[in-house]
């Protein structure tokens, strides 16, 4: 059985150990500076411990997953590894940082391509799992735990990691962004938000369909100026949306071409 101490109980933590567990790696401890946080994780898992001082980390593990902020990784990787044998490995869970950020000689990146919010369960079978690894065996030995947890395990250099983690930023993170943007005006002129629901529900299901640019409309893609300079219009005494739209605009416009 694979051992595996959690380094971190946030978000990312509460929901990958104990799926970790079900995929049959036993999580020996959790470690977190704020002890209520780690003890509330350690709780869910099966024989688990937990601590909050970093030199009563246990030394027995396989992995070391550390699942802190990305901020967080490199200071505490650093403070870690000093206590750990020479052979153990970390595992950051960044999908943004390289390998670099961790001093390990024997190390990973296992990156999940999804978005974790708190009360909010994901299907693990279809989350895609990004393994970066210049050891072989290291990569073996993920692939096999990762294939137990999604149907979607990938290898990727450390540049395609990094250009898959940008795209997601705008797939993810942007479009909801926009849909916030949204609700704020719909807010605003006392409009409700829920009429765009199902707007929202064919975008994305037609983007997933038939793929983003075959299903892009509006009225960049109509070339209808009136409405784009109604709209602008609309939005003077907004000068920051007005900008996001005028820049959509013309970047849709380019894609066009």
């Amino acid at each position: 059985m694979v051992k595996v101490v959690c380094i971190g109980a946030g978000r990312l933590a509460q929901q990958l150990m104990p799926a970790l567990e079900e995929a049959g790696c036993h999580i020996m401890q959790v470690y977190n500076r704020t002890p209520q946080a780690a003890e509330a994780l350690a709780e869910k898992l099966k024989g688990s411990s937990y601590t909050a001082d970093l030199e009563s980390i246990t030394r027995e593990a396989d992995l070391y997953f550390f699942t802190v902020s990305d901020d967080a990784i490199t200071l505490l990787s650093s403070q870690i590894f000093t206590l750990l044998p020479e052979d153990a490995i970390g595992v950051h869970c960044s999908g943004s940082l390289g390998l670099d950020v961790l001093p390990f000689a024997r190390k990973a990146g296992f990156y999940p391509l999804q978005s974790f919010s708190a009360n909010h369960e994901v299907s693990w079978r279809w989350i895609p799992l990004i393994i970066t690894t210049l050891d072989e065996d290291i990569w073996e030995f993920l692939d096999t735990i990762a294939g137990q947890l999604s149907t979607s395990v990938y290898r990727m250099t450390e540049v395609q990691k990094s250009n898959l983690h940008i795209a997601a930023v705008f797939a993810n993170n942007f479009s909801n962004h926009m849909l916030t943007l949204a609700e704020s005006i719909c807010n605003e002129h006392q409009l409700p938000f829920e009429i765009l629901k199902p707007l929202i529900l064919e975008t994305f299901s037609k983007a997933i369909l038939s793929g983003p640019q075959e299903s892009q409309t509006g009225p960049a893609v109509r070339g209808d100026e009136k409405t784009i300079l109604k709209h602008l219009a609309l939005l003077d005494h907004h000068p920051q949306l007005r900008n996001v739209y005028r820049v959509v605009t013309e970047n849709i416009r380019e894609n066009l071409k």
